[in-house]
């Protein structure tokens, strides 16, 4: 009997200490969740707007005579650059510099966008006499 009775002291004191291990752990994990939650929709803020403007330069390459407009959200630090054949992004997540560079076979009228405010801007893409002219209004 006091075997079973040991057993069962020990099992409750061992839920004792994981109950409070848990407790005082808890808002670390918190703050690390909510971290990972910020940093993912910082990507995909990103993603979002690098394949709608890869999707309107496509589109214009196909319908040299169309103008591609569509509102579009202007993610926070995020700088763009069409030169020649390259769309060039600058781009920040966690403190470091990240660049993804795409490539087509039309060349762009060359633009520099610098730190333009975090807001919804009409994506404007048309062709030009054989340029692909991209502006966000």
């Amino acid at each position: 009997m006091t075997n079973l009775l040991e057993k069962a002291l020990l099992m409750g004191f061992g839920i004792f200490v994981l109950t409070i291990f848990l407790s005082m752990i808890n808002p670390f994990i918190i703050q690390i969740s909510e971290f990972n939650r910020t940093i993912e929709n910082d990507i995909i803020a990103y993603e979002s707007f690098f394949n709608e403007v890869d999707i309107a330069v496509k589109f214009i390459i196909e319908n040299p005579d169309a103008i591609y407009l569509r509102e579009i959200d202007y993610p926070k630090n995020l700088n763009v650059t069409f030169d020649d054949f390259y769309v060039k992004y600058d781009f920040l997540i966690e403190n470091k510099l990240n660049y993804k560079i795409y490539e087509y076979n039309k060349p762009f009228i060359n633009h520099f966008y610098r730190n333009l405010s975090t807001t919804t801007f009409i994506l404007n893409v048309s062709c030009f006499q054989n340029f692909i002219a991209v502006y966000f209004n």
